[in-house]
This record gives structure tokens, C-alpha cells and sequence, in this order.
């Protein structure tokens, strides 16, 4: 029974990526913009999305960008950050000004450091003085970039819980000078801010 199950699953792709082919982009895309935002139908929104970036020299620039983005949204919403993240680091590559993927890539980023500032207080618990050096190193590289998309988004979208996950971040890797430059990098990020992301 799981046998016939799956051949019929494969057999349903195969046919679907068949006609995803042979349809003209602008119905493949209208497509995808009918399903894109439906929770019920996210398998089937990245698979419209996957074969629109197959045929992505179809497209317009701002059609890339917002299927690049959307697939990355669509990945972490089904519980996949390990597929979104390139997505999401392409998105901003297209579109830099566009903030939402930067708070994705800062708060998927954020509990990598949780996690290791656990690990590093172990270590400090435990007396390990070149274990906790090491940790300490790998956070301080790992806090750098996550505060890098996290002080993007807040430039755009200002939060007080996104700035307080920015401050303990900076607190923890001891790097008092960048809380002191924070107002004025935040100034400087403020510019080309994009709220709303283009379809055409």
C-alpha cells in the first residue's frame, strides 16, 4: 500500500513538473500568486515557486526577488529554516532594502547564540578556561553576524525586543564600542528601507 502510495505521489510531482514546463510564465505566476499566502497549500506554493525559478530568465527582476523571498517565508513556515536561509540570503542580495528577511536571518541566528552562551557558561562553570576561549570566539563571530540582519531590520522596523536581543548580544560578546555606535549605524541602515515587496 505505501509502495502504490508513493509511486502515485511521484507519479503527481512528475506530471506537475511536466506541466509547470510546457505552462507560459505569466499563468505560472499567477498561479503562485493564488497560492502563495494559503497556509493549507505551502507544499504547493514552493513547488510554483521552485519551477518559476527554474525558468527564472523568464522573469522580471522584481518577479525573482519576491519568489526568491516567498520561498524562503514558505520553507521556514513549514518548519525547514535549513532550506529557507539561502532563499532568504538571496532576497537580500535582490532586494537589500527589503527588512523582513533580515529579521528571519537574525532570529533563526539569535538561538544559535542562545544555544552557545549556554554552552559557554558551562564551560566558565566548569573552570574550562580554553574551552570557554574558543566558545567565546565562535560566539563573538556568530553574534557579529547575527547582529548585522537583526540591526537592519530594527533600522527599518524599530522594536524594543529586537534592540534588546541586539544589546545582550553585543553585552555577552563584550563589545561595548558597537553599543555605543548603535544609534548612529541605525541612522546610516535607516536608508532605502523597503516595507512593501513588489510583484511586477
Amino acid at each position: 500500500m505505501k509502495k502504490k502510495y508513493l509511486l502515485a505521489l511521484l507519479l503527481f510531482i512528475g506530471i506537475n513538473s511536466v506541466f509547470a514546463q510546457t505552462k507560459s510564465i505569466e499563468d505560472l505566476y499567477w498561479d503562485y500568486t493564488m497560492v502563495r499566502m494559503a497556509p493549507a497549500k505551502r507544499a504547493e506554493a514552493i513547488d510554483l515557486g521552485l519551477s518559476l525559478l527554474n525558468r527564472k530568465a523568464e522573469l522580471k527582476t522584481k518577479q525573482i526577488a519576491n519568489v526568491t523571498y516567498h520561498l524562503g517565508r514558505l520553507y521556514e513556515e513549514s518548519n525547514q529554516m535549513d532550506k529557507a536561509v539561502p532563499y532568504y540570503e538571496s532576497s537580500i542580495k535582490l532586494t537589500p532594502g527589503y527588512y523582513v528577511p533580515y529579521l528571519a536571518l537574525g532570529s533563526f541566528y539569535a538561538k544559535d547564540c542562545k544555544e552557545m552562551a549556554v554552552k559557554m557558561n558551562q564551560a566558565a562553570s566548569a573552570n574550562d578556561a580554553a574551552l570557554h576561549s574558543k566558545i567565546l570566539e565562535d560566539y563573538k563571530k556568530l553574534a557579529f553576524k547575527t547582529v548585522a540582519y537583526l540591526e537592519k531590520s530594527y533600522a527599518c522596523d524599530p522594536d524594543e525586543t529586537t534592540k534588546g536581543i541586539i544589546t545582550y548580544l553585543y553585552q555577552t560578546s563584550k563589545n561595548t564600542e558597537a553599543i555605543k555606535s548603535f544609534d548612529t549605524r541605525i541612522k546610516q541602515l535607516e536608508q532605502g528601507c523597503i516595507t512593501l515587496l513588489d510583484d511586477e
